[in-house]
């Protein structure tokens, strides 16, 4: 290492992009920028993206896809695994990092949130994508959300190459099984069975689906951020565009064996992390928030009934001061 030269490691869940990357030195890391504009949620799958500055260029852009956001924008995610690693804003010539990759990630003691108002259910007005700090960025546009009628949700990511619908919980909504998640029932504390049948993922009956925050380091290393928001959704409410029961790798749905029985999908055009699964709940599917495209809002909370107790797997992440922060904000929501 050189002098004077810090670096960090930085790996994805496949390690397929594992290197050490060089930190802006002239940045405060102790302050992490959160940005919620619709280019930011549509392309990752999450509520918000988080990058650290980088003092120079990537040791390498190998294994790596490019997704050409904009003209000056250029993302790069795991051809394998579907994690952000990197973004490039070529009109500045600045990289930066995903924050999630980070192997010892810097200490939050401040967030700095951007194009809240896009969110559409909450937030002031600011300036664009902190990527971008161009005020007629294409991130200002706002997300479309047309659906074919109420009883429909529109879900996409930013490329268009995942598209599909989410519809109202009915009475094929209580026939999948599941244990308990560690979002309700915390898994280093009490068993995870689930004797009584109890269909968690309709907390009000039959209006709404739960949404819930990961922190978990699968979800972390798979998305490259350390917030996943999920949506648990049974199988038969998904349907793709022409009104048929969706199928996995359609479309430029790529498929990811990230533990033993466990899968996820992510767009290979744009990266987007789109669902989470495993062979023990079959029929009940984890969808990515970030790609719901509801009127009221990225929350979706005409849909959505968010679990504000508990970030799922809190104790397994990296920046417990941001988990904590999260979880200080849920408890206010709720």
């Amino acid at each position: 290492m050189q002098e004077g030269k810090v670096t960090h490691p930085i790996a994805c869940l496949c390690r397929g992009v594992a290197q050490e990357i060089e930190l802006d030195l002239s940045a405060d890391h102790s302050v992490l920028n959160f940005c919620h504009c619709a280019a930011c949620r549509t392309v990752t799958g999450m509520l918000c993206s988080a990058y650290y500055p980088l003092q120079a260029k990537p040791q390498s852009l190998d294994g790596l896809q490019e997704y050409q956001e904009a003209d000056c924008v250029s993302r790069y995610f795991c051809q394998t695994c579907g994690a952000h690693v990197f973004v490039h804003a070529k009109h500045t010539g600045q990289f930066f990092v995903a924050a999630g990759l980070l192997g010892r990630s810097p200490s939050t003691k401040c967030i700095r949130h951007w194009r809240a108002a896009e969110t559409r259910d909450g937030g002031k007005p600011a300036s664009a994508c902190w990527l971008y700090a161009i005020p007629s960025s294409p991130s200002e546009a706002v997300v479309e959300t047309s659906s074919r009628s109420s009883d429909e949700l529109l879900v996409r990511c930013h490329c268009g190459g995942i598209e599909f619908y989410i519809t109202r919980p009915d009475s094929s909504s209580t026939k999948p099984t599941s244990p308990w998640p560690d979002l309700l029932a915390p898994y280093h504390s009490q068993s995870s069975q689930n004797p009584k049948d109890v269909k968690w993922w309709l907390p009000d009956g039959t209006t709404k689906y739960l949404a819930g925050t990961c922190a978990c380091p699968s979800c972390r290393l798979a998305s490259g951020f350390p917030i996943q928001p999920w949506a648990f959704v049974p199988k038969s409410n998904l349907y793709n565009t022409r009104g048929k029961p969706l199928e996995f790798g359609t479309g430029t749905m790529r498929q990811y064996n990230s533990s033993p029985g466990a899968y996820r999908e992510f767009c290979s055009h744009c990266g987007a992390s789109i669902f989470w699964h495993n062979e023990e709940r079959p029929l009940l599917i984890d969808v990515s928030v970030g790609l719901l495209r509801a009127e009221e809002g990225s929350r979706a909370s005409g849909w959505l009934k968010w679990a504000t107790q508990r970030v799922s797997f809190a104790e397994m992440a990296l920046d417990q001061p941001l988990i904590q922060q999260l979880q200080d904000g849920l408890e206010r929501m709720g």
